[in-house]
């Protein structure tokens, strides 16, 4: 039972209809499509299943729309277009689309107010039939929200939703972060600085807080220093240089993108610092290419294609479901540290 908007109905989807008549999502498809042979017997369960719980198809042939899904960001396109881990998210998208015959259309908008107007424009042309967002702006968030379910826009988060009414799929940053912290301190690192871009996500919040947890959690230390800076090398190297000059020690570095530890490990070369004997490197967004450097660079895996994919199937349930069903439903992905020679320090010489 779901609320929408003050009253309380039941939705179904293509899932409940599958479990009942004792077959696949995909068997029910192709009855609803008509597609594909399928036995009379098993076309008289999905039918009479369909009919038990009254599930309504929304996306079947005659509905006659486009089977559109929009995968729309709100940020500077210069900020998008490098970002290795938005084009494995699109990869995800792009492989489960093709299992429910969809489309994507990927769209970059400048600002909030222009992706609101431009994606509700296209629904109601029946252009794109549901949306996918991600990496939108704190701030952003209850515009966008409001707007979308004002218009009965089906959508889902990609990223924290926090108790918001919405389908969304994302990682636990706390957790991430924090598992990220201990792996380096029982490496042995114990004043490791925290390198991040702005506020202005809920991710960072979130990441911030797992470091700052690890760290009372230690009883090998109580270092905590957080430098804030953009990914670009001038600001990485001023705001490093920045913290040498006022004699902060450090003997680790975790920064939010694998650029900033490129640029991190190019710093520590240029100084004179070993990694990992005298720095270790960590960053989140794991990508391959950090296993081409020297020394190799040690990554959280984030699994965005996976992020890509679980947004998908929780759009094709909200699009099954008339009305959109206005919940708050949550997918968290697992993630994994991909060791590399950047953090391969042996404990056992620390002592």
């Amino acid at each position: 039972m779901y609320s929408f908007f003050g009253e309380v109905i039941e939705i179904s989807t293509i899932k409940d209809v599958a479990l009942l008549a004792g077959v696949s999502p995909a068997t029910v498809s192709r009855v609803i499509t008509q597609k594909g042979n399928i036995a009379s017997e098993t076309k008289a369960r999905v039918l009479s299943a369909m009919e038990q719980i009254q599930y309504v198809p929304v996306h079947s042939q005659a509905n006659d729309k486009s089977g559109t899904i929009g995968f729309s960001i709100a940020r500077d396109p210069k900020d998008m277009l490098d970002n290795v881990f938005f084009s494995n998210v699109l990869c995800g998208i792009s492989d489960a689309v093709k299992k429910f015959g969809y489309n994507v259309q990927f769209s970059l908008y400048y600002n909030i107010e222009e992706l609101i107007e431009k994606s509700i424009d296209l629904f109601k042309k029946k252009q794109v039939n549901g949306f996918v967002f991600t990496s939108i702006f704190s701030s952003d968030k209850d515009l966008l929200l409001k707007s979308m379910q004002e218009s009965h826009v089906p959508f889902v988060m990609i990223g924290s939703s926090l108790n918001q009414n919405v389908f969304s799929v994302h990682n636990d940053n706390i957790r991430d972060s924090y598992m990220a912290t201990k792996y380096l301190l029982d490496k042995g690192y114990r004043k490791i600085l925290f390198l991040t871009p702005d506020l202005k996500q809920d991710f960072t919040y979130d990441r911030i807080h797992g470091y700052q947890r690890a760290i009372e959690e230690s009883e090998e230390t109580d270092f905590t220093n957080i430098i804030y800076c953009d990914n670009e090398e001038l600001d990485i190297t001023k705001a490093l240089d920045k913290a040498i000059e006022e004699e902060v020690s450090f003997d680790a570095i975790i920064t939010m993108e694998p650029i900033a530890s490129l640029i991190t490990l190019k710093y520590c070369q240029n100084k004179k610092m070993r990694v990992p004997e005298d720095v270790g490197i960590l960053t989140f967004n794991n990508v391959t290419y950090l296993d081409k450097v020297a020394p190799s660079i040690t990554g959280l895996n984030l699994n965005p294609s996976a992020l890509g994919t679980e947004a998908v199937q929780l759009l094709s349930e909200l699009m099954d479901s008339k009305p959109p069903a206005w919940v708050h439903k949550s997918v968290t992905l697992p993630s994994e540290i991909i060791e590399r020679q950047s953090t391969n320090r042996s404990t056992v010489s620390l002592i």
